[in-house]
């Protein structure tokens, strides 16, 4: 990283952490408790780590590359956000999501160009899953408008929704994302490498990841075109197995993604990454968050509740 890039960097997190203070003191807005700084926080951390890191060569060298995937990061959600303002849609942040996580790889490892069996594993991978997700999304979502949560925002924040949506939207799930990606970039990091054991787990997470997320997708599409009454709930396929087979599917890819992190000597702590993916998605926001609303729209949901488990299939419900 550049003195300038450094420099960026600093008033860009100066004016994060100012504006979460200043709107923290509006109630209506609902931002600037503590978790509102984790985000912040962690990226400081890293870069202070960098900073230190020097007199461990490897350890540095690493790091570098993490930063750069941050600034790639940075680049391509300064770009949605642009264009988000453009069409007046902040909700195009859902297709560029997992785009955000497969962007620094290719980057990185095109302006490397050696394609070991490795680099094109952990390439094809993320390639494959975001691709797919982002069109999925994409298809979903055209001729909708603005997500309702997006709306919401864009009303309660009044004309400062502008510029206060980069950090709401754009940077808060950008930093999100680069740091859910550190198994991705510990795979890139590693180098060229034959193939091992770590991509045979690799490979079995992403394919049973793949198959809950893509199949279920395609479910609950099919059903939602083919019900006749919109307050029944979809209870079959891999909707009888967890109630949320999207997340499941979500995590156990994060999960495929740490694996190929494993190929790198330090690619166990990245270990905690899909971990707190898992955590999020099963309790910390993505699945409380649809329980309560489908909760509270369709009256069957509280049976299918009772009898289907909540995220790991063939749980206890």
């Amino acid at each position: 990283m550049t003195l300038q890039l450094l420099t960026l960097t600093a008033v860009l997190w100066f004016v994060w952490i100012a504006g979460l203070l200043v709107f923290g003191r509006r109630a209506e807005l609902r931002i600037g408790a503590p978790r509102d700084f984790i985000f912040p926080i962690a990226a400081l951390l890293l870069v202070l780590a960098w900073l230190l890191s020097a007199p461990s060569p490897a350890l540095h060298d690493f790091l570098s590359l993490y930063l750069r995937a941050g600034l790639i990061v940075a680049a391509w959600m300064t770009l949605v956000w642009l264009l988000s303002l453009a069409v007046r849609d902040a909700s195009i942040m859902d297709i560029a999501y997992p785009l955000t996580a497969f962007l620094p790889v290719a980057v990185l490892l095109g302006l490397r160009g050696t394609w070991s069996a490795h680099e094109i594993v952990t390439l094809v991978l993320p390639g494959l899953w975001s691709v797919r997700l982002a069109a999925h999304i994409g298809i979903r979502n055209l001729g909708h408008g603005e997500d309702k949560r997006y709306a919401a925002w864009r009303t309660r924040f009044g004309k400062q929704w502008w510029w206060w949506s980069f950090f709401q939207v754009f940077a808060t799930q950008g930093v999100l994302v680069w740091l859910w990606s550190l198994g991705l970039i510990m795979a890139v990091a590693a180098g060229p490498a034959p193939l091992g054991w770590q991509h045979v787990l690799a490979l079995l997470l992403f394919a049973t990841g793949f198959v809950f997320q893509a199949g279920s997708d395609m479910q609950l599409e099919r059903f939602k075109k083919t019900r006749t009454d919109r307050s029944k709930v979809l209870d079959t396929g891999l909707w009888a197995l967890s109630r949320h087979p999207n997340y499941f599917g979500e995590a156990m890819i994060w999960w495929s993604f740490g694996a190929l992190g494993l190929v790198h000597p330090w690619g166990w702590v990245a270990l905690v990454c899909p971990l707190y993916v898992t955590w999020f998605m099963s309790s910390g926001s993505a699945t409380p968050m649809q329980e309560r609303y489908m909760a509270k729209t369709k009256p069957a949901y509280a049976t299918y509740m009772a009898s289907v488990p909540r995220f790991f299939p063939w749980s206890k419900p």
